[in-house]
């Protein structure tokens, strides 16, 4: 890209350095800032230039008008493109293993639960055996682990109630 002389040049971009910088072809470029209406702030080496504050929501427009984002507010070919994109992203997610499917999640933390039930079950036997606690300690140990594995159940059957109603 060209070096910037002044600091107003750095927000007054070219159509061809708007459409680098958007990964856009120029032509769309140029027609969405048509369709907006959109004056150039200016000329520079014989090519007009537009202010980002005035081409960013031309050329995003369609999508970021209303405010909400919604893809379903996007004509046709657009809207298709942007799901396209979206499952491109989500697969890339997944590669990167920075998002996981629900499946493997629920299998995780299963097996998380299992493991801290077993060792709750545990628990009081090892502390008679490996500490030598009295009768009453045990007894409270059992029942804080019980309170506990109680609460995991509750946790984990509010969670799946949320899951099914939505």
């Amino acid at each position: 890209m060209a070096e910037i002389n002044r600091l107003e040049d750095a927000y007054n971009w070219n159509i061809t350095r708007l459409a680098e910088a958007f990964g856009l072809h120029r032509d769309t470029i140029r027609k969405r800032l048509i369709s907006a209406n959109v004056v150039p702030s200016g000329t520079r080496a014989n090519a007009n230039v537009y202010s980002l504050k005035d081409a960013g929501p031309a050329i995003f427009g369609e999508m970021f008008a209303s405010g909400t984002g919604d893809p379903d507010e996007l004509p046709p070919q657009e809207r298709r493109a942007w799901f396209q994109s979206e499952n491109e992203r989500v697969k890339l997610e997944i590669e990167l293993r920075q998002l996981v499917r629900a499946e493997e999640v629920h299998r995780e933390m299963s097996r998380l639960a299992k493991a801290v039930a077993s060792g709750l079950d545990s628990l009081a036997d090892m502390l008679e055996r490996d500490a030598g606690l009295p009768p009453e300690a045990i007894e409270l140990v059992e029942q804080t682990t019980d309170a506990l594995r109680e609460q995991m159940y509750q946790v984990i059957m509010a969670d799946s109630d949320e899951v099914v109603n939505g």
